[in-house]
């Protein structure tokens, strides 16, 4: 069993980590030579597919297994899960973004510029990714190994996350390296995310159960508002539907082998 420092250091460790994978896949714009609308929509496919089943796998299940025995606490935890995809429909509202392929405008009306609405709405959507990883490692009693999966999985849909803003900035006219360095701030936000939802969970440990599925909600406000609309963007949806599924897929069979 690791003492709450440790478990902090982990959850750094891992949010540092995440950052890095976006990182990474953001560098792709200097091998990617020509028009990518396919390759996003395949990034942000795989994306959602994987932060979907880490929704359930992750934080869903375990949260009801903590509560199973309680009724009444049961069915609160449901009511959590849909505040959750509120707070960040709420953020959606208050905070301008633009959508990756669609260029759909969100928010308030302002006078930025579009990559900076590109680099704020994976930044707004990044936040909910940080604060699972924190409070899924708050959670640990004597298990670390399903927050672990839940960290990788997230590591690894942060790679095509990076990609899939990186591309279109590029594209849009700014320069490569100035590409990869907007994809991998937006995912800087994990950082203290995760940290401030590990503090926040250890703090009031009660409530675990339902920190796991608050951060389930939002998670899965951002695969249904923003990745699976946005992977679908294209005439040929089925490519962004069974990279959804290659993503659901992967993470399913992290669970398989070592949940």
């Amino acid at each position: 069993m690791l003492s709450n420092s440790q478990l902090f250091l982990l959850a750094l460790v891992l949010s540092i980590f995440n950052w890095l994978m976006t990182f990474l896949g953001s560098s792709l714009v200097y091998f990617v030579k020509s028009k990518s609308q396919k390759l996003v929509s395949i990034a942000l496919g795989l994306a959602a597919g994987i932060m979907i089943a880490a929704t359930f796998f992750s934080l869903l299940l375990p949260a009801i297994q903590q509560v199973e025995d309680h009724l009444l606490l049961l069915f609160l935890i449901p009511l959590v899960f849909f505040s959750g995809g509120l707070f960040l429909r709420l953020c959606d509202k208050f905070l301008p973004h633009e959508h990756i392929i669609s260029h759909q405008k969100e928010g308030p009306t302002n006078t930025l510029s579009k990559n900076k609405l590109l680099l704020l709405a994976m930044t707004l959507h990044n936040i909910p990714e940080g604060l699972a990883v924190g409070i899924a490692i708050a959670s640990v009693k004597t298990n670390l190994v399903p927050a672990l999966i839940l960290s990788i999985g997230i590591g690894i849909q942060n790679f095509p996350e990076g990609t899939a803003i990186s591309l279109p900035l590029h594209e849009s006219g700014i320069s490569r390296f100035k590409a990869m360095m907007y994809g991998q701030y937006s995912a800087l936000v994990e950082i203290p995310s995760a940290l401030l939802g590990f503090l926040f969970a250890q703090l009031f440990s009660s409530i675990l159960p339902f920190a796991l599925s608050f951060a389930a909600g939002a998670m899965m406000f951002v695969c249904i508002e923003e990745l699976i609309p946005e992977a679908n963007a294209l005439k040929e949806v089925d490519v962004g539907t069974m990279s959804f599924m290659v993503g659901f897929m992967i993470m399913m069979m992290l669970d398989i082998m070592f949940g």
